[in-house]
């Protein structure tokens, strides 16, 4: 059981790491939780600050949030209302990595001190103040796990304006990375520069000139079309047609005709599951030959197959980290880990998410030294170079450079021993030029 689901993990985190973040659904009734107290309170909806995104100058800055003993962290995740499950498994999975770090004598003899994880419930307004209250109240010296789109534009100003160490912020808007912002780590790639990855496949390895967009109408859609579009007479190819459609849209006849009358020879999807396979199935009933690409979000090695059947064959699909093998000692650690901490549970894909986002803080903390600065830990994270840990892969930083991945896996959907599967097509980052 434990080898099947750590291959079924291993999988699902390669392929489709905090899928539907970027459609926030309404929160239902009010409250943010503490997840070492259970205490609840009601905060008032705070307001976002300017909009400006300048970097701040100036001298070295007071550190709060550090004693000779401890350093204070906390972020916000849903534990209530719909996206509950998501954010409770990510909470989970960063306070296992947090409680195994400082079960081993902590970082330079401190402790971390997980304030709180705040329940925003996935709502803007609540996510806001519960940033305010960690960062001018609690005083951490970094937010993290920061979960979804809604929580983290609601705040952007005002982690911009406090330059609070943003450590994994858990969506795919384009904000996370540009403009770079220097106390802002992302780590899954961004819309954009995943749709500029997936199109310079479709051109340099596949060979294709004549590009189609099929896009959301939404951040990720509508970044994704901006990424092609600025990147497409780069590569030498054309961008001969695009159409985008509303989320839980079911009819797709009349886009699938004009790109196939347009010629053209591939398709970049960027749209969340459910409109993914409403487009392979046109495509493949209109006997659409152009290739068609798509999101990682949409890469789901279970649910692709079963509800597109053959109509997904063909389809490629990114993946930010690689499939890995169960049997690989990292895996295995970061299993004994989270069991070790959550009462024997296994963990999903988002709870590696939150186990994640504590591997990176702990490796800023410890790469800055026992002198720990702001600017000694945005330096420390700056220095980190295709650097891996035992779930984080290939995270790259500097100076100006805050995506944290631009490479991926390529997936594809094949028919296997009449079987419909989907494969990993590269065992190397495919990255972006």
């Amino acid at each position: 059981m434990r080898r099947w689901f750590a291959a079924l993990l291993a999988c699902t985190l390669s392929l489709a790491l905090i899928a539907g973040c970027s459609a926030p659904p309404e929160a239902e009734s009010p409250g943010q939780t503490s997840s070492q107290s259970g205490q609840t309170t009601s905060p008032s909806p705070g307001q976002s600050s300017g909009q400006s995104t300048a970097q701040p100058e100036g001298p070295q800055r007071e550190v709060q949030g550090v004693t000779d003993t401890t350093v204070k962290v906390g972020g916000f995740a849903a534990q209530s209302g719909p996206v509950a499950p998501i954010g409770i498994s990510v909470r989970k999975g960063f306070e296992a990595y947090i409680k195994h770090v400082n079960d081993q004598g902590g970082v330079h003899g401190r402790t971390i001190d997980i304030v709180q994880i705040a329940d925003d419930q996935f709502d803007g307004a609540k996510a806001l103040t519960a940033a305010k209250q960690l960062v001018e109240s609690d005083k951490v010296f970094a937010l993290a796990p920061i979960l979804g789109t809604a929580g983290y534009m609601a705040s952007y100003d005002y982690f911009v304006e406090k330059r609070i160490p943003v450590i994994y912020p858990m969506t795919g808007v384009e904000q996370t990375a540009h403009p770079p912002q220097e106390n802002i780590f992302a780590v899954q790639p961004n819309n954009y520069d995943e749709a500029r990855i997936l199109t310079q496949y479709l051109v340099d390895e596949l060979g294709l000139k004549k590009i189609a967009v099929l896009w959301q109408n939404s951040d990720m859609g509508e970044q994704g079309l901006k990424g092609v579009k600025d990147y497409i007479g780069e590569l030498g190819a054309e961008l001969v047609y695009d159409a985008p459609h509303d989320a839980k849209s079911v009819d797709f006849t009349t886009p699938v005709l004009n790109l196939k009358q347009k010629g053209a020879e591939g398709v970049v999807i960027m749209t969340t599951l459910a409109e993914t396979i409403g487009i392979v199935k046109e495509m493949h009933k209109q006997g659409v030959t152009a290739v068609p690409i798509t999101s990682y979000v949409n890469a789901d090695p279970v649910n692709v197959p079963a509800l597109a059947g053959e109509a997904a064959v063909g389809l490629y699909a990114g993946g930010w980290v690689p499939v890995a093998d169960p049997e690989d000692p990292n895996i295995k650690q970061f299993f004994e880990i989270y069991a070790k901490y959550n009462n024997g549970e296994l963990p999903d894909a988002y709870g590696t998410a939150g186990f994640i986002a504590a591997e990176l803080l702990v490796k800023g903390l410890e790469d800055a030294g026992r002198d720990l600065t702001y600017e000694s830990f945005i330096q420390a994270l700056e220095g980190l170079k295709d650097w891996s840990g035992i779930m984080a892969r290939n995270l790259t930083y500097g100076p100006g450079e805050r995506a944290g991945v631009k490479a991926f896996y390529l997936n594809k959907v094949v028919e296997q021993d009449g079987n419909i599967v989907m494969i990993q097509v590269n065992k190397e980052p495919y990255k972006l030029r």
